[in-house]
């Protein structure tokens, strides 16, 4: 047979790419309606670390979402009942084969990473090379030479040629992934309830904030970034300290991605810098309204101040590294208020029996 598409349920995710098609298939198995981004911020938004490194133009990582695949899947895959295989690095032959054979045995498959830049219904088709995409493939047709995917940011299917699939594939080896990456995927015959499986995911969430040690990750993240702040000017070099505050924004967006007056870039509309607390914020203030959780409301409305707090502390370090103004004087407060209100959302979430 020269065409085949599997039926699955779509709806739109951005952002969420890694998750989107595995949502698709849940929602598909469960007939319910999911908030958008629902597994991304069940295994990863509002979960900070404060990391160090060696490298001079970025000495300093302040994140709110761990991206890494294998990290959000593995934080939630047992809750889900989801089981994984991750294939990377092997021969183009081998991935086209591969893919083919999921679509034939009836199961979607996960493509990626890919490299935005070659995937012609993005705006930042042959623009910008953003080589950490993926796609939920459904089918695929041999007399076309197309594969028939799913995107986390478009309705409707796409049709995508497979020499541009090829070329969106050939990526150097980043932190997501490796060239001609692919994810086989199954979640179990009678997958958990969407109640329960939020009720559970939260409050291993929150135990994942509220740990005690080490210093550099959850709540304590907030306070270490606040104690350490002020330091930063007089212990690095002009150069370094501006590096140090770009780096703090890069992991605040909506994506990792400087702001765009940062990279000098004009007449383009930026992305969202609330470290995705709005979106973790908006699906626990749906799915508290749909079930009548006043804790879930309570905790989705402090994550919104969180995000609102974190918009402040960026467009702060940009004003200061783009036009040179004197407003880094509140940064320490910033980050002590935003640690100590995601602190009393989490634990409104882990104290509710």
């Amino acid at each position: 047979m020269s065409r085949r598409l599997l039926q699955v349920k779509h709806h739109l995710s951005s952002g969420c790419c890694m998750w989107s098609g595995i949502e698709d298939v849940y929602a598909t198995q469960t007939d319910q309606v999911l908030p958008e981004a629902f597994f991304f911020a069940l295994s990863s938004f509002g979960e900070s670390v404060f990391l160090k490194s060696k490298e001079a133009d970025s000495p300093f990582m302040f994140s709110v979402a761990d991206g890494r695949t294998r990290k959000t899947y593995d934080n939630i895959k047992d809750i889900i009942g989801l089981d994984y295989q991750i294939s990377e690095g092997r021969s183009l032959t081998y991935a086209l084969n591969s893919i083919k054979k999921e679509i034939d045995s009836g199961k979607p498959v996960i493509l990626g990473p890919l490299d935005m830049f070659h995937l012609p219904y993005l705006k930042m088709y042959h623009k910008y090379h953003i080589p950490i995409h993926y796609v939920l493939m459904v089918g695929y047709d041999d007399e076309k030479k197309s594969v028939l995917i799913y995107d986390c940011d478009r309705e409707a299917l796409q049709e995508l040629a497979e020499e541009e699939l090829i070329l969106a594939w050939q990526i150097e080896k980043n932190a997501v992934g490796d060239r001609n990456g692919f994810i086989r995927f199954r979640i179990r015959e009678t997958p958990i309830d969407k109640y329960e499986l939020t009720e559970k995911c939260l409050r291993n969430k929150a135990a994942r904030q509220l740990f005690d040690k080490p210093d550099f990750v959850g709540i304590n993240a907030y306070r270490k970034a606040a104690k350490e702040f002020s330091s930063w000017k007089n212990s690095l070099s002009e150069t370094e300290y501006k590096n140090a505050l770009a780096s703090i924004t890069e992991y605040l967006g909506t994506v990792p991605k400087l702001p765009n007056e940062i990279l000098g870039i004009t007449g383009e509309e930026d992305i969202c810098y609330r470290g995705n607390y709005n979106r973790l914020g908006n699906v626990l203030l749906q799915i508290g309204e749909e079930y009548e959780r006043n804790d879930w409301l309570q905790a989705g409305s402090l994550f919104h101040r969180c995000g609102v707090l974190l918009e402040d502390l960026t467009n702060r370090i940009v004003r200061f590294y783009c036009y040179d103004e004197d407003c880094l004087s509140e940064i320490p407060d910033l980050f002590s208020e935003i640690g100590n209100l995601a602190e009393q959302a989490y634990r409104t979430i882990a104290d509710n029996k």
